[in-house]
């Protein structure tokens, strides 16, 4: 199967997020953009050296309005049924590895940088343009540790991987020789280091969306709760996961968490959580102590009443409408004479009327926009 863009299909694998995780972001009253990462392994076109990354740069194009959205159309085909790409995605995460039968050929003459590494920069940005003079110490920072006659960078964008020089065992037959072990590692330990980033990024996002909209108004203490428990769960569990002793692995996953800024964003979802959780124990608080001064206002002086109703010689009906009517002034008189009964008494029919009219908002939203 080959792609208007000449990509030539191998295999195509899906990965999905756990059940708990899957869960809490359908929970959300702001959906998720992504809740799976999709594979498509295969091979670029035959082409001149020099064209290739012009050719990766429209192989993972997928934005619909690039040549008529023509290649997104042919990759929103090969997925499996019942899964459809995210409408927020313009460009896909690529891992590539490129080979020389002999050695690898200069790009661009007249730069400090040599053939592995203009072919690193070059493939990693998907770029027909020469690097720039700063591309040496970025792809210093990008760097990989691979053994020998192969070079490699992870970044935002993905990973680029190119053999130095020839095939050093040259004896093996196909399949075997050396590079036929990079290749695997790319499709297998590799992608699915890079998987696991892309899942990252789409947990963060939808969790970054629904504290968003979440402190557009006043949030609630039970889905406040839920959060900080989903996201403890993240990160205990995605956030943390590793892949033992393949130290590659783990600099892919964690050059693309810089690229992307995900270590930034966990840091301000923890934040943001922490500040939604405080303006909830505040607005309680408010209310208890509005209900305790309501209380207060009314029930002293109605117990004092009903004490000195009880004590005159005829405690009949007519003396009790009378005592009721004390209290009922006395208690205005009250709320007139100190001002932070009033605020306590509009404070909690305010918070009242504010869970209300949410109430009524998230009825409207499950009637009209969920089957």
């Amino acid at each position: 199967m080959v792609s208007p863009a000449g990509f030539r299909l191998g295999a195509v694998e899906v990965i999905r997020l756990g059940a708990v995780m899957d869960t809490a972001l359908a929970g959300m009253d702001t959906p998720a953009a992504a809740n799976g990462v999709a594979l498509l392994h295969g091979t670029l076109p035959a082409v001149r050296p020099a064209h290739l990354p012009k050719v990766l740069q429209f192989c993972a194009n997928i934005d619909a309005h690039h040549r008529q959205g023509e290649q997104r159309q042919w990759v929103a085909r090969q997925l499996p049924s019942g899964c459809r790409l995210a409408e927020t995605e313009r460009e896909m995460v690529h891992g590539v590895l490129v080979t020389p039968r002999r050695e690898l050929p200069v790009l661009h003459e007249g730069l400090e940088l040599d053939a592995p590494e203009q072919w690193l920069w070059k493939m990693l940005y998907a770029t027909e343009y020469a690097p720039p003079s700063e591309a040496e110490e970025e792809l210093r920072e990008l760097r990989l540790r691979f053994p020998t006659a192969v070079r490699g960078v992870a970044g935002a964008r993905g990973l680029s991987v190119v053999g130095t020089a020839a095939d050093p065992n040259p004896e093996q037959p196909p399949d075997f020789q050396y590079f036929d072990a990079s290749s695997f590692h790319l499709a297998t330990l590799h992608s699915d280091a890079l998987a696991l980033a892309c899942l990252q990024k789409a947990v963060l996002d939808a969790f970054g969306r629904e504290v968003a909209r979440m402190g557009e108004s006043e949030p609630l203490r039970r889905k406040v709760g839920q959060l900080e428990r989903d996201l403890l769960v993240f990160r205990r569990g995605y956030w943390a996961a590793d892949f033992g002793r393949q130290a590659v692995c783990t600099a892919i996953i964690r050059n693309l968490q810089r690229g992307c800024g995900l270590p930034e964003a966990l840091q301000s979802l923890v934040g943001d959580l922490g500040e939604l959780a405080r303006q909830v124990q505040a607005a309680e608080t408010e209310t208890t102590n509005a209900i305790l001064g309501l209380l207060a206002a009314v029930g002293l002086p109605l117990a004092t009443g009903l004490a000195i109703w009880q004590g005159l010689p005829q405690s009949g009906a007519p003396s009790l409408y009378r005592t009721l009517a004390v209290t009922c002034v006395t208690t205005v008189l009250l709320m007139s004479a100190f001002p932070g009964l009033r605020r306590l008494f509009v404070t909690l029919f305010r918070s009242r009327a504010g869970r209300g009219s949410r109430t009524g908002r998230r009825g409207r939203i499950g009637r009209g926009g969920r089957p």
